[in-house]
């Protein structure tokens, strides 16, 4: 590229960056419902495009587990969720249905949308109904009769025909929700008044939900952390190779550069826009590392102005954009992770990640914490860009995000990618340690099933008092 040509690259970016700033402005002050509802379908119809993507290594052989379904004598839970190809809540789901079994739990699956992740579960020989409506819902609820549901972020019509069921109903709270309105919150306190117990992911959305309901339905709110289960790690050879595909998907060589690697949607949450400002200031001063994001373009204003942005830098060949891409091969080719998001339930990427070896930079979300403690010699936990974590607003993030070129964790942000390239380049000649995650899979396991056994005893003996569960049931796991 001659020197004419990128100085018209970064002037067209510098323009760009403007012009999607501007609408991300105007968009923010809308209400939500129609930000989500309309204007997300109407900028996917006039500013989508082709993205590259990073394919699958070779099958792993400790990512899957067979499950073997039996009925006779067992408790039966409906996990109800809406699509299961978006976000971290599909992984959990997937999780819960792959393991439950093997805890005296025979699991179902009432999901809006099908997809692969739905088809994958059906291969395991579990049940796995895709309702379009509240009949539907209901039908299927009628037929699988479920001792218990358990309810992952489902659409108010899968929710409804939940309710109507009369099986007991179990909440997972699986975020901090800055979106609910009045009447959203009111539901939720119906249904949490009619249910046994309820999950949150993480000790900050329990608070974040405490905040916001009736004193007497806080008690009811157990945290069980996520979990990812654990993978053989790749060796040499294979990091090797999947570094080989990853330069090959961005069109570009890494050298000796420490590659950051984020796995999150382009959306308004994830804060793609400031993450990639806030890398590019810091690899001006002369940092050597590049920065992979992947995931699905749900809001695409938000993948346009992160693309504008790096063009207006002189580091914009630092940073490269991919659409939905294999996780393990990603985490395979990086040297660290980062998300630098507005809010989180409990990051199933990061937890993946930090299974796998990786240090990590987390923000001040759900679940950052007690990630970064599990590995607090090589990562680093960064403030909130829109501020305090447990009292992020609507409101809040979409001030920061009008000032995602110049936010304020940027040189907190700044000097975590230093840190951990110092970091990677003292252990490049190490092999990755990745952490045991079979342990924390099991004790989430065994939590979620002792909270469903204690639900479905509340319904049979008449009660969904808030009775506290005793450590038979949670497995010394969740707190209240």
């Amino acid at each position: 590229m001659t020197a004419a040509s990128r100085l018209a690259t970064r002037v067209g970016g510098r323009v760009s960056a403007r012009v999607f700033g501007v609408v991300t402005g105007a968009t923010g002050m809308l209400p939500p419902r129609l930000r989500y509802g309309y204007v997300h379908r109407i900028t996917r119809v006039l500013l989508r495009k082709p993205l590259p993507a990073l394919r699958a290594l070779d099958a792993d052989p400790g990512s899957a587990s067979a499950v073997q379904i039996t009925r006779d004598g067992q408790l039966t839970c409906v996990l109800a969720v809406s699509a299961l190809d978006i976000g971290g809540i599909g992984s959990v789901v997937e999780l819960l249905a792959t393991w439950l079994p093997a805890r005296g739990v025979t699991p179902a699956v009432v999901c809006f949308g099908d997809g692969a992740r739905a088809q994958r579960i059906r291969d395991l020989g579990i049940d796995v109904r895709s309702v379009p409506d509240r009949a539907s819902a209901r039908r299927a609820f009628a037929e699988l009769r479920p001792d218990v549901i358990q309810l992952h972020g489902a659409p108010a019509f899968i929710e409804a025909a939940a309710q109507e069921s009369g099986a007991p109903l179990v909440p997972v709270l699986h975020n901090t929700e800055i979106h609910y309105s009045r009447a959203r919150w009111r539901r939720l306190s119906q249904v949490l008044s009619q249910s046994p117990s309820a999950v949150a992911v993480s000790e900050l959305v329990r608070t974040f939900h405490a905040a916001h309901l009736p004193d007497v339905l806080r008690a009811r709110i157990a945290v069980i952390p996520n979990a990812a289960p654990g993978r053989r790690a790749p060796d040499t050879q294979q990091r090797r190779v999947a570094r080989d595909l990853l330069e090959r998907a961005v069109g570009a060589r890494f050298h000796d550069d420490v590659v950051f690697v984020c796995l999150a949607r382009y959306d308004a949450q994830k804060n793609i826009a400031g993450t990639v400002a806030s890398f590019l200031t810091s690899v001006a001063t002369g940092v050597p590392a590049q920065l992979v994001i992947a995931g699905e373009p749900s809001d695409w204003v938000e993948f346009r102005r992160s693309d504008a942005i790096r063009r207006r830098s002189f580091g914009a060949d630092r940073v490269h954009l991919l659409d939905s891409s294999d996780a393990r091969s990603l985490l395979a080719a990086a040297d660290a992770f980062v998300l630098n998001s507005f809010f989180e339930g409990w990051p199933v990427a990061a937890t993946e990640a930090l299974a796998a070896g990786l240090p990590l930079i987390l923000s001040d979300v759900g679940g950052a914490r007690e990630l970064v403690a599990r590995d607090p010699a090589r990562s680093v936990l960064i403030a909130n860009a829109s501020g305090d974590a447990s009292g992020v607003t609507d409101a809040g993030v979409e001030r920061a995000r009008w000032r995602a070129i110049s936010q304020r964790n940027s040189s907190e942000l700044g000097d975590a990618i230093r840190c951990i390239v110092d970091t990677v380049h003292r252990e490049r000649d190490e092999p990755l340690a990745p952490q045991d995650a079979s342990d924390g899979v099991a004790a989430m396991i065994d939590a979620h099933a002792g909270v469903l056994r204690h639900a479905a005893r509340s319904s049979s003996a008449g009660s969904t008092r808030p009775g506290l569960l005793s450590g038979e049931d949670i497995g010394g796991v969740v707190t209240i």
